[in-house]
């Protein structure tokens, strides 16, 4: 893999996401690295659950307690309800429309949350924050400075993050550093 090679070449980057990419101008792994991001989110520094309150954003690391999927017939709308502990505290996460989830997460995985605290009538919860779960590999979404990327329609800063991610340490694989 070159710098100037196709992102036809690159796994995970198939038709779709390359007429999308097409869109933004990217057509090679060059173009592609070289989409600088707009501005940076300093999610680096953990805050434990007892120290978080509404109205701020937060990075914290916890374990899933529970997870389910709500049903609201009213505005027929997904919610998915998740509560995480750490050594200090628990609190709720919600998420609206992501019914995967779900699947996504099980009780006693470790997963960094970011978003913003916000309060309801069962107190204070995360509001469709960001998740990664904690694996062997370093962090690619949170516990780090994270770019934000220009985006379009299908195509998000996390999913950019990944796909840049994934090409820089083929390349460091193949000694095209």
């Amino acid at each position: 893999m070159k710098l100037s090679s196709s992102l036809t070449e690159v796994p995970r980057i198939g038709p779709v996401y390359q007429k999308r990419l097409a869109k933004m101008g990217i057509t090679t792994i060059r173009d592609l690295l070289f989409h600088f991001p707009r501005t940076y989110q300093d999610l680096s520094k953990l805050t434990t659950i007892n120290k978080v309150s509404a109205g701020n954003e937060y990075c914290i690391e916890a374990t899933v307690v529970e997870i389910k999927e709500v049903r609201t017939y009213q505005k027929r709308m997904s919610l998915t309800n998740a509560v995480v502990e750490d050594k200090t505290g628990a609190i709720k996460a919600m998420w609206f429309n992501q019914p995967y989830l779900k699947t996504a997460f099980a009780a006693g995985d470790t997963v960094y949350l970011a978003g913003k605290v916000a309060r309801g009538k069962e107190g204070i919860y995360l509001s469709n924050p960001s998740y990664e779960k904690k694996g062997d590999n370093e962090s690619i979404h949170s516990n780090r400075i994270i770019p934000i990327y220009d985006t379009t329609f299908g195509v998000s800063s996390k999913w950019l993050r990944y796909a840049i991610h994934t090409i820089l340490a083929q390349l460091k694989n193949t000694g095209q550093e």
